[in-house]
């Protein structure tokens, strides 16, 4: 799992956590989630994800559904009415569990050709302890990506390449294939073998029809020649040959 994004509020942060497809499950605080990732045949209406508390406290949490799409590179969540999570929310006493039902809203004849994606989002809400200090707790938030497959076999057609944007060197990963894409682990070899790895771990999705963008830890001059990208697409070895760097004010 990665954090991605730690978000102030009035009392607490939330730490925001997007999960890749590396194990059955995920646990951090004293919340397990099984499945970390959740595929929804086209012609099934409904989907399940189960919590567990592993934890010593009582965990109190709102569950919600978001559209999930991408803008700029950058993934957003909207609101949707196409599925919804039940119950919406749980609570959870130590050492059980809950069982959460994404269902489909609408006739199963509006299925789309291509993927459909969303997130699951989990917040944790802060239970204030009696005899607590006053000060901060830390609540997580997880986002549990959901594809509902389209009625068209999954196709992957990816274009590679690397930009320099003022200082800063990004890969962009644009998916004109009709489901999605999980970027792991990126390591680039230069025209004279020299491997070197610029992004450890989840990279994120590019999502169909969508681009990601990746900001990469190398120095542009590491591109210049052009060269391979050895990474994880969707758990799978792959190779991608890139031309050399383009650069934009």
């Amino acid at each position: 799992m990665q954090i991605v994004r730690v978000v102030p509020w009035p009392v607490y942060f939330v730490l925001l956590l997007f999960f890749g497809c590396w194990s059955n499950g995920a646990l951090a605080g004293g919340l397990q989630i099984s499945p970390v990732s959740l595929d929804i045949a086209a012609t099934t209406r409904s989907g399940e994800v189960w919590l567990r508390n592993a934890g010593t406290d009582i965990v109190h949490a709102q569950v919600r559904v978001y559209r999930w799409s991408q803008k700029d590179g950058e993934d957003v969540l909207t609101p949707d009415n196409g599925m919804i999570a039940s119950p919406p929310m749980v609570q959870i006493a130590p050492g059980q569990q809950q069982l959460v039902r994404l269902v489909r809203i609408g006739p199963m004849a509006a299925a789309a050709v291509g993927e459909r994606t969303y997130r699951l989002v989990i917040d944790e809400l802060p239970i204030k302890k009696p005899n607590s200090k006053i000060g901060l707790d830390f609540v997580f938030r997880y986002s549990i990506p959901v594809f509902i497959a389209g009625t068209a076999p999954p196709r992957l057609q990816l274009d590679w390449s690397v930009q320099e944007v003022g200082k800063k060197v990004w890969l962009r990963v644009a998916n004109t294939g009709n489901s999605h894409a999980q970027l792991a682990n990126l390591a680039f070899t230069a025209p004279n073998g020299r491997s070197t790895v610029v992004y450890q771990g989840l990279a994120g999705y590019a999502l169909a029809g969508k681009y990601r963008r990746v900001e990469l830890s190398a120095p542009a001059s590491l591109f210049a020649g052009g060269g391979t990208f050895n990474s994880l697409i969707n758990g799978i070895k792959t190779a991608t040959k890139v031309q050399p760097i383009s650069k934009t004010p």
